[in-house]
């Protein structure tokens, strides 16, 4: 049996290890923190639970592209989701900006075109003469461009928030971000923590396994291949690796002469994705009638295309927030998760200290965040003031240290289409056994992620061996 060591237990690399075990392969997990998940995990904090990430994505409509995968690997039953819209409103008087999405508009016909010219979003078959599709034109110029009513691109460009687009994003980028939004969403009904559990349960059912609190500390190389991977209690070896940290982090711990040293410059240089401040809120019970619905909410007259661009004194300029409901009293809110679009130039001072021994200067400056980021949800939740028993919150810090993403990045590395190499990455490296998976290459976002994956997989076990199975 062919052997796969991947590094990291995200939902890359998780998703990853899925479907190589599906195909007979014995996969091994090597995830740092103590569980697993990545952007997946879940904590209960003041007696409530919640996602460390924000998780409203696409695929899981009655023939969607998540949905085929879950199929494919035999947990379509036990995923639990629910439909979720996501409303628009004005962040300084919490009005709604309503739009019309009709599936006809110039502008999403446009979208779904391009959408449609990625033969992965798609679930089809990779023809041997495929182009890929051109990413130079941006998402700005497209949405600027289109003739249709001026809401609707409002709409529509405000959903780069879903993987930190900026002006000079690929429209091809947008478009697929954009479609799998508008053919509808979906939350988990039950924390996104189960969804993970889900996939290294399959991993181990097929002989695989997942190790916890097993950082990588070092890669050996032999030639052009990987030898083995170390941690500080063991060494592992296999036919094939996988890494789903951030490829900044494969490159500190591969020898100096594993990678090309243009392309160690190159990657090194490459701009990350936004970052966030994340509110964790803890409601009492029966005080806030709970609505499935999201809300992304937008202050007037701020670009869509640089949300987290203001001063701290006037942060913040957006802002996504999603309720779960208390299932002791139905119809009720139990918690809400607000997320934040910001610098991690604002915490950049404090860069060199951990989790739980940052200076007070820090906790002080914090504490001032939050109050300004309560007093945006508040705009959203009227009564949210009176309702809430517990607040607590994370920092882009927060995000680089438990997802080891550089610059607390949510989405990885930024894709541009005015420099498109800087950040291209393909799922195969130099080294001969060494494949990339996870929000660094391709796609961002859950549905990405999980696309990303099965590409992954097939530099593996062949092209259109698993998309073949996905299509029948």
């Amino acid at each position: 049996m062919k052997t796969v060591c991947i590094m990291g237990g995200g939902l890359g690399g998780l998703m990853t290890g899925a479907l190589l075990a599906q195909e007979g392969y014995r996969v091994t997990v090597l995830e740092k923190n103590g569980i697993i998940g990545g952007g997946l995990q879940s904590f209960c904090r003041g007696g409530y639970l919640f996602d460390t990430g924000m998780h409203i994505f696409g695929g899981m409509g009655a023939d969607g592209q998540l949905r085929r995968i879950c199929r494919h690997l035999g947990i379509e039953e036990r995923v639990e989701v629910e439909p979720c819209h996501v409303a628009l409103l004005n962040a300084d008087t919490g009005e709604r900006i309503t739009h019309t999405t009709d599936c006809h508009s110039p502008l999403i016909d446009l979208l779904r075109g391009i959408a449609a010219q990625e033969p992965v979003y798609a679930l089809r078959p990779t023809p041997d003469d495929f182009t890929p599709p051109d990413i130079t034109l941006t998402a700005k110029q497209l949405i600027d461009e289109t003739d249709d009513q001026p809401e609707l691109k409002a709409a529509m460009a405000s959903l780069a928030l879903f993987y930190g687009g900026r002006d000079d994003s690929p429209a091809l980028l947008h478009a697929l971000i954009s479609c799998a939004h508008i053919d509808g969403t979906y939350t988990f009904k039950v924390g996104s923590l189960g969804f993970a559990k889900l996939l290294a349960g399959i991993i181990e059912e097929a002989g695989g396994e997942v190790h916890c609190g097993e950082a990588v500390t070092s890669i050996e190389t032999s030639g052009r291949e990987v030898s083995a991977v170390r941690t500080a209690t063991a060494v592992y070896t296999a036919d094939h690796y996988v890494n789903d940290m951030p490829v900044a982090r494969l490159l500190e711990l591969t020898p100096a002469d594993a990678f090309a040293p243009a392309f160690r410059c190159r990657i090194g240089s490459a701009p990350y994705s936004m970052s966030a401040m994340t509110l964790f809120i803890g409601l009492k019970p029966r005080s806030l009638r709970y609505s499935s619905e999201a809300c992304l909410a937008l202050r007037d007259g701020i670009d869509p295309w640089h949300m987290d661009d203001c001063t701290e004194e006037l942060w913040p300029n957006a802002l996504f927030a999603i309720a779960s409901e208390d299932a002791e009293n139905t119809g009720f809110a139990n918690t809400i998760t607000a997320v934040c679009p910001m610098k991690y130039d604002y915490v950049q001072r404090w860069e060199n200290s951990i989790t739980g021994h940052r200076p007070d200067e820090y906790y002080r400056w914090k504490e001032r965040m939050v109050q300004q980021a309560l007093a945006m949800t508040e705009t959203i939740y009227p009564q949210l003031k009176e309702a809430i028993a517990f607040v607590d919150a994370g920092t882009p810090l927060t995000i680089r240290d438990y997802y080891g993403t550089p610059r607390g990045a949510m989405y990885g590395l930024h894709r541009s289409s005015i420099n498109p190499m800087q950040s291209s990455l393909s799922t195969r490296t130099r080294l001969g056994n060494l494949y990339l998976t996870g929000q660094d290459v391709n796609f961002h976002g859950l549905l990405g992620t999980s696309l990303t994956a099965i590409l992954t997989a097939e530099a593996i076990v062949g092209r259109n061996v698993i998309m073949n199975k996905l299509i029948c």
